[in-house]
């Protein structure tokens, strides 16, 4: 059975674009070539976050190109997931719990959430 292959597509595209075969790519990646073959071709979910920091190591991704694949992987699960990154940032700053149950109970919406983007994005970029 199929699932969400949007994951399979991207490592694929970013690979080829690389020039890099399916076999390699899995070689320096650490996985198998029939396990790539089955995440390209939507088979199998992303793979964990530890071989996911390796295709995007091999692949050269940039920061943002990064963020996409891990919104991908949390995408390709059955299962509702949240990209690896953001778990980590999340289970490692316990004020983000308080703050996402605050609006949540507010009812924050999204016109609140880019304000708040918004605010940042000024402070520290």
């Amino acid at each position: 059975m199929k699932i969400n292959n949007d994951i399979g597509i991207f490592i694929r595209q970013k690979r080829i674009q690389k020039q890099i075969s399916l076999r390699n790519f899995s070689r320096q990646v650490g996985i198998s070539a029939e396990y790539l073959s089955k995440i390209e071709n939507g088979f199998r979910p992303a793979p964990n976050v530890e071989i996911l920091e390796r295709i995007a190591t091999q692949l050269l991704l940039s920061t943002q190109e990064k963020e996409i694949l891990y919104d991908l992987a949390a995408e390709s699960k059955s299962y509702l997931s949240l990209a690896p990154d953001l778990l980590a940032y999340i289970k490692e700053n316990t004020s983000i719990h308080k703050a996402l149950r605050l609006s949540k109970r507010c009812g924050a919406n999204e016109e609140d959430w880019l304000i708040f983007i918004d605010y940042l994005t000024q402070k520290y970029l």
